[in-house]
């Protein structure tokens, strides 16, 4: 049996306990490989907390036996699993060859479930402006003694007894449940502040140590995010380099490994600021795998969120390519009978979607496109039956098995010194960051290619897109105002090119935007078309709609099921963003709604066609080159689709009449320039297009 690259998340539910080996071959048989790693997700860290050896054999908790205590799943009911049954487990996963991690989040549910070992260490919750909260893992004992240095021991001595390859920790254990702006202001967590920081609180606060009445968290919020909030950020990515470098540096003189789910579905600029989460410190601090939480249809359904496909999508190849040399899976959303979301079934072309757009995402490094995230972790893996499995590794192969040789679209630029430099930028004015530059276009139907890093620009050809330009360094500016291969896009505060006196072809601002941005535009062709577009569009600009107040006192949200409050650019800027990011000169596929091409090894593109709305979509897809042959790439159109040809003599442009044409049988005796792209609803179709020499 083959190993694959992809990895899967699944409660105990997903084994048998009353099969010898505790239904492992039957599980791995049902799947059809042997993944790259498997997360068993016993859910509650009391599993840790409370272990303390294997001498006894004793009956787990229900909300160990399966996520939350829930009672069942499609198939088989809760069963009650023993310490000795897990040790059963962990070592027949480990003899077929499965990397078994022991998976908990950083729940505490009030002793709903079972008697919580949180329950005898109340000072261990986090104390912030929404009440007390979930597990806070940087904290101290009463004792002063601190939680990490009791959970090193616990975790060594639990993988070590059970047999298990690593930990993987999930929601509110890291980050805890909340927003750093909302989160603990216990008398701890502002005495490890002031040690670490050395900082001083005034009298008001001062005189309240000892007291964690919620009055007091309120007031040490206000001060604190008010007044501190740098600093408040930086402390907590120091705690979280103190806490994962001693697990890690303990786990791995065992041989055993780390996993951590991403922020909240937070891109690196977000995880920063809303967690005080650095991704690169985590992997300096030795976390060995990172999972992306580009969970977009799931997220959308359940909690009735706005459209947020393309933020997830692109919210990993942001965390890679900060990070190109380090592991990045991502969590595909299958399904979760718990949470009570079934995307393979209720909604299978937005799960194919998912796969296919993320799959689409790379990261220029070393000379190579990569793909931004090495494969996807089923989420969650219980339930699923064989066809299912097929059905998802046989879209993964296709997803997966791509071998660019060049991406037919601007690559985006990431500078580190920019990331770090708009956090000030962002806590005074919420100045849109680089990501959500970046998908706001792709919700204009933005065609955007590969990230690269500044340092490796020299590498890149065709187009560039470089968002918050005037917080590079001086010399990546150098760099980037230097480039001549391709079009360079680069947005920058109001003003900012006549100030520096920077020469270019097309310029734009959003003037009635909360945050006045422009767009400056080198290296571009037809500069009296593409001005002549963009003023149409700008010319219907209005004003969005913002919270009121200096933007530094806007409201920060305690959850991640809110959005990260910005300073927002116009609608009509993004759109005309947009379409300078279609319309450069290497483009060659042309459409009405996203398009993204990858030039594959063997001569023939590939091309993923988006479809964002609920119905089955016709859309033409125009090309600059004439078309030899189009073929279908994925499972769905299964007919090839129909050649577009030049209009009519009579015919300025294509209007769609070309398509209508063709509906009727009407051909043209020119070649062809497009094809008619048949889409599912809600979904994407993949095709592969060769053009005549």
């Amino acid at each position: 049996m083959d190993k694959k690259n992809h990895m899967i998340w699944t409660p105990l539910i997903g084994f048998d306990r009353d099969q010898p080996d505790c239904g492992v071959g039957e599980y791995l048989d049902t799947t059809g490989f042997i993944p790259a790693a498997l997360s068993v997700f016993i859910f509650h860290p009391d599993i840790i907390n409370e272990h303390e050896n294997m001498d006894k054999e004793f009956t787990f908790h229900i909300d160990f036996c399966h996520y939350f205590g829930a009672p069942r799943n499609e198939y088989r009911e809760r069963q009650p699993w023993t310490n000795y049954d897990l040790r059963k487990l962990g070592k027949n996963l480990a003899d077929r060859g499965v990397e078994a991690f022991i998976g908990v989040d950083g729940v505490y549910l009030e002793n709903s479930r079972h008697y919580e070992w949180q329950s005898d260490h109340l000072e261990l919750l986090s104390y912030g402006v929404n009440g007390r909260m979930k597990l806070n893992v940087l904290k101290r004992f009463k004792d002063g003694t601190y939680y990490e240095d009791f959970f090193v021991d616990k975790v060594v001595r639990c993988l070590t007894d059970y047999g298990f390859a690593g930990l993987h920790v999930s929601d509110c254990f890291c980050p805890p449940g909340y927003s750093i702006s909302n989160g603990d202001f216990s008398c701890d967590m502002l005495e490890q502040f002031a040690a670490h920081s050395g900082v001083t609180y005034p009298d008001e606060i001062a005189k309240r140590f000892g007291y964690d009445e919620q009055s007091d968290i309120e007031e040490r919020q206000k001060f604190i995010w008010g007044n501190l909030r740098r600093e408040w950020i930086e402390f907590y990515v120091w705690r979280w380099k103190k806490f994962w470098t001693k697990v890690s540096t303990a786990l791995h003189a065992i041989g055993k490994k780390i996993m951590i789910n991403n922020a909240w579905c937070a891109d690196p600029f977000e995880a920063l600021y809303r967690y005080g989460i650095d991704y690169r410190v985590f992997y300096e601090s030795g976390v060995d795998y990172l999972l992306a939480e580009t969970v977009p249809t799931a997220s959308e359904l359940l909690d009735c969120r706005p459209y947020i496909f393309q933020q997830y999508m692109s919210h990993a190849q942001m965390m890679h390519v900060f990070n190109p040399d380090n592991n990045l899976n991502a969590l595909l959303g299958v399904r979760d009978c718990t949470e009570g979301w079934d995307a393979i079934h209720h909604i299978p072309t937005r799960l194919e979607k998912d796969m296919y757009y993320l799959a689409n995402m790379y990261t220029k490094h070393n000379g190579e496109y990569k793909h931004s995230v090495a494969g996807y972790m089923v989420t969650l893996g219980d339930g699923i039956v064989k066809s299912e499995w097929e059905w998802l590794e046989e879209r993964g192969e296709l997803a997966y098995g791509v071998k660019p040789v060049d991406i037919i679209a601007p690559t985006i630029v990431w500078s580190d010194h920019a990331h770090y430099a708009l956090l000030d930028e962002y806590i005074d004015s919420r100045r849109p960051s680089t990501h959500k530059q970046y998908f706001e276009a792709q919700r204009k139907n933005a065609s955007t290619g590969a990230a690269v890093r500044i340092e490796e620009l020299s590498g890149v050809n065709g187009s560039i897109f470089v968002p918050n330009f005037d917080l590079f360094a001086p010399d990546e500016q150098k760099t980037i105002l230097s480039f001549d291969r391709g079009t360079v896009i680069c947005t920058a505060p109001l003003g900012y090119c006549e100030k520096n006196s920077i020469k270019c072809d097309v310029i734009f601002a959003d003037e009635k935007g909360g945050y006045k941005l422009e767009v400056f535009v080198t290296g571009l062709t037809d500069k009296e078309k593409h001005i002549e577009k963009v003023n149409e569009i700008m010319s219907e600009s209005e004003a969005p709609k913002l919270e009121a107040g200096k933007p530094k006192n806007w409201t920060d949200h305690p959850f991640f099921l809110a959005q990260m409050p910005f300073n927002e650019c116009t609608d009509a800027f993004y759109t005309a963003l947009a379409y300078l990011l279609n319309n450069t000169t290497e483009a060659i596929f042309r459409c009405e709604t996203t398009v993204l091409p990858v030039l594959m090894d063997n001569g023939v593109y590939r091309v993923y066609v988006i479809n964002h709305l609920n119905n089955y979509k016709n859309y033409e897809v125009l090309c600059t080159k004439t078309v030899k042959s189009v073929e279908c790439g994925g499972k769905f159109p299964v007919i090839p689709p129909r050649f577009v040809y030049p209009p009519k003599a009579n015919e300025t442009k294509f209007d769609g009449a070309a398509a209508e044409n063709m509906k009727i049988g009407l051909k043209y005796d020119e070649r062809p320039l497009g094809f008619l792209a048949k889409l599912p609803p809600l979904g994407l179709s993949v095709f592969d297009v060769t053009f005549e020499d």
